[in-house]
C-alpha cells in the first residue's frame, strides 16, 4: 500500500515536471597492462566453481583445496545453507586483481528503485602466503552468506529487503571479518592501541572510524560470552526484526548499549593489566626518530645503512609512494623515489617498493612496480646517480629484498604460483632458485654465521627437510617458524629449523652479528623480538662401509647392512667405520618486553646500532638505539595468548623461565654434545670435523638436550578467563582431492547483475544530452517509467544493457540497448536509441499535429590512462524524421522532413572522487571536451543521393567539480562549467533554475538572439533564484558553491534511518551568464533591447542589464521513498538588485 502511495505521490509530479538533470558522466577506469587474461580455466568442486588464468594452476588448486576444506565450518558458524555454488575468480596477484573489470560499474545518479541483485562471485588474490589466501576465501564465503541471510536468496526477498535492511558498517564488515579469521594477535594489537590511546570513548566512536576492526572484536567478544551459535541466532533475529537493537534484546537479553559497554570494560581491563606487565618503547633505552608525516601515512619499510649513519624508509599514502633517506647526524632527509597517486577506490598495495642497502654503504636498492612490471632502481646516496633496470618476467612478483654482496641479491619471490627463495645476479639479469615447492618462503635475509654465508627466512613448511611434495593431501597453512639456509654448505643445501612454535609466527629474520641472528616472535601474544644463535651438535651416527675394490658405501648406523646388501656385496666388504654425523641447531630466547607490536626493524651491519618501528594508535614511530641486547628478557604472556593454548591444548611457554630454546628432532638415543664425541681410530688420520657429511637419506627425529638453565626475572601472569569452544575443535576438515581432468576452459557466461524500475525524466546515457528532443520543446524527455536490466558475463568483460521508457503521458517511447566491451585496455562502447513522439506545434486552430521519429547510433572508445584519467572520443549519427500527420488535403500533401547529423567528439576525463555517502564526495573531477557535427541529406527513395548541407557546428567546454571535507561529516563543493558553440549552426543555451526542476518555469521577457542559425536548445543550471532564460546565447559560464552538512547525523549518529541519515542542510551561492557572441559585455547584446510593436509603430528601448546573475539561499536534501529529494529556497542578484525568493522543488543528486 505505501508503495503504491510512494507511486501515486511521484507520478503527481511527474504530470508537472519537464525539467531534466544536466549531470555529466565522468567515471574511474580499470587499465590492462598485459594480455595475460586472455584465456580462463575453471573447475567445479562440490561447492564451488573455481576460475583462474594463465599460469595461476597452483594458485587455483590451493583455492579450490582451501575453499572446501573450511566450507563446513563456516555453514556451522553462520548456521545456513544455499543451493547454488559460490564463484571464485584467482588473480595472481593484486596488480592483476586491479586490472579486472570486476566491479568497475557506474554508479546510478537516480537511486529510487534500483535493486541490486546479490550473487554468489567473490575474487581472491595470492600475496605469497596462504594463510592470507585463505582468509580471503572464508571472508568471501561468508560474504555471500550473509548477503543470503540478510537479503534472501532468491529475487522477491530481495527486492523486499533491499529496501528495509540498513545495517551499519560495523555490523556486516565485522562478520565478514570474524568469520574469515579468528582472534589473533595482530588484531589484539591494533585494538589494545585504539582502546588505550583514549581517542575512542565508546564502541561507536570505534565503529565509525574502524568499522571492520570493532565489529570484528564486539562479535569475538559476544562468541566468546555467549557462545558461537549466538552469532547465527543474533544475524537471523536482526534480519527478522530488521533491527540490530532488537536482535541484541531477544538473543542476548541486553540491549546494544550495555552490550557495548561491557564489551569495552571486558578490553580496557584486560589491556590495562596487561600494560602494566610490559614495557613502552618511550620508557625504552632508545631515541625517537621525528619524520614529517602528518597524516600519518603508513610506513611499510624501513632499512638502517650498514654505518647505521642512515635510515632509509617508504611511506606510502593509499598508493602514492616517497622513499627517503634519513641522515640521523643532521636530520635532513632526502627524496630517492616517488611514483604512484593516491587511490582510495582499489585495495592499497604495500608490498611495494622494497629497499635494501648495499653492504658498500653508497647505494640504496629500490624495487618497485610500475605498470606491471617490476623495476630495480639503484640510488647513489654520494652523487645522487640513479640507474634503473627491468626484472627479468619470470618472477610475479617480490615480497622480499636483501644484499648477499654488492652485485647479488636475495629474494622471496613468487613463480608460477609459489613462492620461494632466489639469487638474483643484478649485471647479467640471471636467477638461481633456492628452494622448490608449495611452502611459503618469505623474508629472506643475509646472514654471515661463524664465517658461513647463509639466508634466514620465514616459512610455514612443517620441517626442515627438503623433501619434494605435491599439493595434495597437505595445505600450506600452518604457522611461520624460521628457518637457515647454508649457502656454502657441499652438495645440496640443508634447511635449519631455527624455531618450533606452534600457534606462534615468526617472521623478520635480521643479521646481529658473526654469531647472533635475530626475529619477530607473536609466541607471547605480542610480537616482540628474539635472539639465536647456531650451534654444532652430534645428531647420529653412520657406517661407512669400505670394499676391496676402492668403493665405498654409507649407511645409517641403524640400518641392517644384510638387509641392505646381497651375499656377493657383504663378501667384498673390507672394512666398517663408525662415523659421527654432525648437524647444525638454533638456540633461541626473547630480549624485549613491549606493550605492542614491533612492526619492522633492522640492524646496521658494521656497527651496533639498530632501528625499530611501532605504531602508537595510527601514527608510525620510528626508535633507534646505541645496541641491540642479546641479554633474555621475560616477555608477558598476554591473556588473549593463554586462551587460545587453552582452546587448542597447548602447552604454554613459561615466560618466567625463558631458557634457551632448541629446536631438533626427536632420536632414539639422547645425542652428544661435540666437546664429548669419543675418538675412535682410524687408519687415514685425525677425523676433520669440518668435512662431515652433515646430511643423511633415513627420516630421523630429535629430542631436545638438556639445556643450561639460567635464573630469569619472575614475571605475574593475568590470570586466566573463560575460554569459548570455537567450530574448528569439533571435527577435523578434510582436504578435497584436487582431479586435473575435471579442469575445463571457461567460456562465456552472462546473467543479470541488475534491474531498476524508477520514475525517470532523465537523459539515458551519455551523448543525448547535446541532441535528444526535437527543437520545439527545449529537449526535455517526457516523464515516464523506466524498465531498465543489465546482463554481464562472469568477469565482467561484456555487458549488455536495455531499457525502455513509457511517458505517464504514453507518447513518446523510448528505447535503447548499449553494449560494453572492456576485455582490452581500449575500451569500446556501442549504443542503439530510438524514440518516437507525436506533438503539436501551435496550439491554436487550425492545429498541426506532427509525428517525430528519432534514431540515434553511437560509438565510443576510451582509453585509460590510469585509475582516474582517460581519454575518450565518440562518434554519433543521429537521423531525424519529422512528418506532418494529414488532417486535410494541405497537410496530405506536406513532405516528411528529415535531417541527418554526424558528430565526433574528444574528451579528457579526470575523476578521483570517492562517495563517502549519498551526495556527499571527496576528491576532484573534471572534463574537457570539443565536439564537431556536421550535417548532411541521404536518400534512397530515388536511387541513392547524398548531399553534404553547409550546416556546421563546433562545441568546446568545460566542467570542473571538487569537493572539500570540512567538519568530518560535511563537504564544500564548487563548480566551474561553461561552454561555447559557434559555426554555421549553433546551440542555444538557457540560463536559469535548478536540475529536475518538477515546476519549471520560462522566462518570457528576455528575448531570444534574432537572425542565428540555433538549432537545438539547451539549459544551463544551476542558477537558483531566477526562472529558465534568465540569460541566454551561444555560450555560458557558470559557477556554484555548495555547503552540504548532514545535520542530523551530528545529532542521532547511531540512526540508521535513511531520512535521518541523509537529511542535509545545504547553503549554495551561484553566479553565472549566457550571451550572444564574443563579449558578454556588449551594449549591442539582445539583453539590452527591449522592443515593442504596434501596427506599424516599433518602439525599442536600450537599457543596461548586467550580464552577470548571482544567487543564493538555502536548501535541504533527504532520502524520500527511495528518492533524493531537494527543496531550495534562493534570491537572486540582477544588476546589483536582490530579487523576490522563489522556491524551488526537484529529484536527484546535487553536481
Amino acid at each position: 500500500m505505501r508503495v503504491l502511495y510512494t507511486f501515486c505521490i511521484l507520478s503527481f509530479f511527474s504530470l508537472l515536471a519537464s525539467g531534466q538533470t544536466t549531470q555529466t558522466e565522468f567515471g574511474k577506469n580499470r587499465v590492462q597492462f598485459n594480455q595475460d587474461f586472455a584465456d580462463w580455466s575453471q573447475y567445479e568442486s562440490p561447492n564451488f566453481i573455481t576460475y583462474w588464468y594463465g599460469e595461476g594452476r597452483l594458485i587455483g588448486q590451493s583455492v579450490v583445496q582451501l575453499a572446501e576444506y573450511d566450507f563446513q565450518e563456516i555453514q556451522g558458524i553462520v548456521d545456513y545453507r544455499m543451493n547454488d555454488k559460490i564463484e571464485i575468480i584467482v588473480y595472481k596477484d593484486l596488480t592483476d586483481l586491479k586490472q579486472s573489470n570486476i566491479g568497475s560499474e557506474e554508479a546510478f545518479v537516480n537511486t529510487g528503485g534500483q535493486t541490486k541483485i546479490v550473487g554468489n562471485k567473490m575474487f581472491v588474490y595470492f600475496n605469497g602466503d596462504h594463510n592470507h589466501l585463505r582468509k580471503q576465501i572464508r571472508s568471501g564465503i561468508a560474504s555471500v552468506y550473509l548477503n543470503a541471510m540478510l537479503f534472501g536468496s532468491n529475487l522477491q526477498e530481495i527486492v523486499q529487503n533491499a529496501v528495509m535492511m540498513n545495517l551499519p558498517a560495523w555490523f556486516r564488515d565485522g562478520l565478514v571479518a570474524f568469520v574469515g579469521e579468528e582472534w589473533n594477535s595482530d588484531l589484539d594489537n591494533d585494538l589494545r592501541n585504539l582502546l588505550l590511546s583514549g581517542q575512542y570513548e565508546n564502541f561507536d566512536d570505534l565503529a565509525e572510524e574502524h568499522p571492520q576492526l570493532a565489529g570484528h572484536s564486539l562479535w569475538y567478544f559476544i562468541a566468546s560470552h555467549y557462545g558461537t551459535p549466538t552469532v547465527s541466532n543474533l544475524i537471523y533475529l536482526t534480519r527478522i526484526h530488521r533491527s540490530v537493537d532488537s536482535g541484541f534484546l531477544f538473543v542476548l537479553g541486553s540491549t546494544y548499549e550495555r552490550t557495548t559497554q561491557a564489551w569495552k570494560d571486558f578490553f580496557i581491563k584486560r589491556y590495562t593489566a596487561e600494560k602494566q606487565l610490559t614495557t613502552s618503547p618511550d620508557s625504552a633505552n632508545l631515541r625517537e626518530l621525528k619524520i614529517k608525516n602528518k597524516r600519518n601515512v603508513p610506513l611499510t619499510a624501513l632499512k638502517l645503512s650498514p654505518d647505521g649513519t642512515k635510515v632509509a624508509y617508504v611511506l606510502n599514502e593509499i598508493g602514492r609512494i616517497r622513499v627517503y633517506v634519513h641522515d640521523l647526524a643532521t636530520d635532513d632527509r632526502t627524496l630517492v623515489h616517488k611514483g604512484g597517486f593516491r587511490n582510495a577506490i582499489q585495495a592499497t598495495d604495500y608490498n611495494y617498493p622494497l629497499i635494501a642497502w648495499n653492504p658498500n654503504n653508497m647505494e640504496l636498492a629500490v624495487l618497485y612496480e610500475k605498470r606491471d612490471v617490476p623495476k630495480l632502481l639503484l640510488y647513489n646516496v654520494l652523487t645522487k646517480e640513479k640507474t634503473e633496470d627491468e626484472l627479468i618476467n619470470q618472477f610475479q612478483r617480490v615480497y622480499s629484498m636483501d644484499f648477499i654482496n654488492p652485485n647479488e641479491l636475495v629474494f622471496s619471490a613468487a613463480v608460477r604460483g609459489q613462492s620461494d627463495i632466489f639469487r638474483y645476479f643484478i649485471k647479467t639479469r640471471q636467477s638461481q632458485r633456492l628452494t622448490t615447492d608449495f611452502w611459503d618462503d618469505l623474508d629472506a635475509s643475509f646472514v654471515q654465521v661463524h664465517g658461513q654465508r647463509g639466508i634466514l627466512f620465514a616459512s610455514n613448511r612443517p620441517d626442515s627437510l627438503n623433501v619434494i611434495s605435491v599439493l595434495d593431501s597437505i595445505l600450506p597453512v600452518g604457522d611461520y617458524d624460521i628457518f637457515y639456509l647454508n649457502l656454502d654448505s657441499i652438495g645440496s643445501p640443508e634447511l635449519v629449523q631455527v624455531t618450533n612454535t606452534p600457534l606462534a609466527d615468526e617472521r623478520m629474520p635480521i643479521a646481529v652479528d658473526t654469531t647472533w641472528f635475530a626475529f619477530v616472535s607473536n609466541e607471547s601474544g605480542i610480537s616482540n623480538r628474539k635472539v639465536g644463535y647456531l650451534e654444532n651438535y652430534l645428531h647420529h651416527f653412520d657406517n661407512l662401509i669400505f670394499f676391496d675394490d676402492g668403493n665405498q658405501m654409507r649407511l645409517h648406523s641403524d640400518s641392517m647392512i644384510t638387509e641392505k646388501l646381497d651375499s656377493v656385496a657383504l663378501s667384498h666388504i673390507d672394512s666398517i667405520k663408525l662415523v659421527p654425523v654432525i648437524k647444525q641447531r638454533a638456540v633461541t630466547h626473547f630480549t624485549t618486553n613491549y606493550d605492542r607490536n614491533i612492526a619492522l626493524h633492522h640492524k646496521a651491519s658494521r656497527n651496533d646500532r639498530f632501528v625499530q618501528l611501532f605504531y602508537d594508535g595510527n601514527k608510525p614511530r620510528i626508535y633507534y638505539g646505541a645496541a641491540l641486547s642479546t641479554s633474555p628478557v621475560a616477555p608477558v604472556l598476554t591473556t588473549f595468548r593463554q586462551q587460545k593454548l587453552i582452546v587448542k591444548k597447548q602447552p604454554a611457554f613459561d615466560p618466567a623461565s625463558n631458557k634457551p630454546q632448541q629446536v631438533m628432532k626427536e632420536v632414539d638415543k639422547e645425542p652428544v654434545d661435540v666437546e664429548t664425541l669419543p675418538q675412535e681410530k682410524q687408519d687415514t688420520g685425525k677425523v676433520d670435523i669440518d668435512n662431515y657429511l652433515f646430511q643423511s637419506e633415513f627420516d630421523d627425529t630429535e629430542v631436545p638436550t638438556k639445556g643450561k638453565e639460567e635464573k630469569q626475572p619472575e614475571v605475574v601472569m593475568p590470570p586466566p578467563v573463560y575460554v569459548p569452544v570455537y567450530a574448528d575443535q569439533q571435527k577435523e576438515n578434510k582436504v578435497h582431492r584436487f582431479r586435473p581432468g575435471r579442469i575445463t576452459p571457461y567460456r562465456l557466461k552472462f546473467r543479470t547483475d541488475y534491474v531498476t524500475t524508477q520514475l525517470d525524466n532523465s537523459l539515458l546515457f551519455d551523448g543525448l544530452n547535446s541532441y535528444a528532443g526535437v527543437p520545439q520543446d527545449f529537449g526535455y524527455p517526457p516523464p515516464g517509467i523506466l524498465l531498465k536490466a543489465n546482463f554481464k558475463d562472469l568477469l565482467e568483460d561484456y555487458e549488455f544493457e536495455a531499457g525502455v521508457r513509457v511517458p505517464t503521458s504514453f507518447n513518446g517511447a523510448e528505447y535503447f540497448v548499449v553494449f560494453k566491451d572492456r576485455k582490452k585496455r581500449l575500451d569500446k562502447h556501442y549504443a542503439v536509441y530510438r524514440r518516437r513522439l507525436r506533438f503539436t506545434a501551435d496550439p491554436t486552430p487550425p492545429t498541426v499535429k506532427y509525428d517525430n521519429i528519432i534514431v540515434l547510433g553511437q560509438f565510443q572508445v576510451r582509453y585509460p590512462l590510469d585509475v582516474f584519467t582517460s581519454l575518450r572520443g565518440t562518434a554519433t549519427l543521429r537521423m531525424d524524421n519529422t512528418q506532418t500527420l494529414a488532417t486535410d488535403l494541405n497537410t496530405l500533401e506536406v513532405p516528411p522532413q528529415k535531417s541527418q547529423r554526424f558528430g565526433l567528439r574528444a574528451e579528457y576525463v579526470f575523476d578521483n572522487t570517492l562517495d563517502v555517502s549519498l551526495n556527499i564526495k571527496n576528491g576532484t573531477r573534471y572534463k574537457v571536451f570539443a565536439e564537431m557535427i556536421k550535417s548532411f541529406e541521404i536518400s534512397l527513395a530515388n536511387g541513392t543521393s547524398f548531399s553534404a548541407n553547409e550546416g556546421f557546428m563546433t562545441l568546446v567546454g568545460l566542467d570542473v567539480r571538487h569537493y572539500q571535507r570540512v567538519l568530518k561529516y560535511s563537504i564544500l563543493a564548487g563548480r566551474l562549467a561553461g561552454a561555447t558553440s559557434f559555426g554555421k549552426e549553433k546551440i542555444l543555451y538557457m540560463l536559469g533554475g535548478t536540475d529536475n526542476w518538477l515546476v519549471p518555469r520560462f522566462d518570457n521577457t528576455i528575448p531570444l538572439p534574432a537572425g542565428e542559425d540555433f538549432v537545438y536548445r539547451s539549459i544551463a543550471t544551476n542558477a537558483r533564484g531566477f526562472l529558465m532564460n534568465a540569460r541566454n546565447g551561444n555560450s555560458y559560464a557558470l559557477f556554484n558553491a555548495e555547503f552540504r552538512s548532514p545535520v542530523l547525523r551530528y545529532l542521532f549518529r547511531r540512526s540508521q534511518s535513511n531520512f535521518i541519515r541523509n537529511f542535509q542542510m545545504i547553503g549554495f551561492f551561484d553566479a553565472g551568464t549566457a550571451w550572444q557572441g564574443i563579449n558578454p559585455f556588449n551594449e549591442e547584446s539582445p539583453l539590452n533591447t527591449w522592443t515593442e510593436s504596434n501596427n506599424n509603430v516599433t518602439i525599442s528601448v536600450n537599457y543596461f542589464r548586467d550580464p552577470i546573475v548571482m544567487g543564493y539561499g538555502v536548501g535541504m536534501r533527504t532520502l524520500l521513498f527511495g528518492y533524493f529529494v531537494r527543496l531550495d529556497y534562493a534570491w537572486g542578484i540582477e544588476t546589483r538588485a536582490v530579487q523576490d525568493p522563489r522556491l524551488y522543488f526537484s529529484i536527484g543528486m546535487d553536481f
